[in-house]
């Protein structure tokens, strides 16, 4: 979309701006650093608009698709700065157990507490797949438009997220 006025671009970022902040909140866990990336995101868009096709896709998507590839650059040099960075699977209330005494409950909430510790030590971009796919239950395109890879790709690797859970899980003495 060349000749973009910054009057359309306003717009476009207007209707955008909380779908990508909320999107880079729920990958990084950290509000400081999914309005640091939001901001990031929307410069890099103004920088590239001429590559945005909208019969491809939504700008929203699209916006997505640059801001997750600026959280995986920082993810990863802030992996190597400190050697452990990774999306803050506390954000996935959905993962959480309650408090009940009922041994069917008891035992659901210890799964689910397995469950969480088993993603949240799943390699990205599989991590990023089962949170989005999963937990979120978006669809496959909308996780493939929101990660910029194929939906084959995220089929594949959905079902090697779901061993790797399993083969953790069953290290753990627990068996599906």
């Amino acid at each position: 979309m060349q000749g973009l006025s910054q009057q359309e671009f306003t717009a476009l970022y207007e209707s955008s701006r909380n779908t990508v902040y909320h999107f880079l909140l729920k990958l990084s866990g950290n509000p400081e650093i999914a309005e640091d990336l939001t901001q990031e995101t929307f410069l890099k868009a103004f920088e590239v608009m001429d590559r945005f096709d909208p019969n491809r896709g939504s700008f929203s998507s699209w916006s997505c698709t640059i801001g997750k590839n600026l959280y995986f650059k920082h993810f990863n040099r802030t992996k190597k700065e400190t050697g452990n960075v990774s999306i803050n699977i506390e954000n996935f209330p959905e993962l959480s157990g309650g408090n009940h005494e009922d041994p069917l409950e008891l035992e659901k909430n210890s799964l689910n507490l397995a469950l969480k510790e088993g993603v949240s030590r799943l390699p990205e971009p599989e991590k990023s797949i089962i949170l989005l796919k999963e937990i979120q239950k978006k669809t496959l395109k909308e996780t493939a438009d929101a990660l910029g890879i194929s939906e084959r790709t995220v089929s594949r690797r959905l079902l090697s997220a779901f061993r790797m859970l399993r083969t953790y899980l069953e290290a753990e003495g627990i068996g599906l």
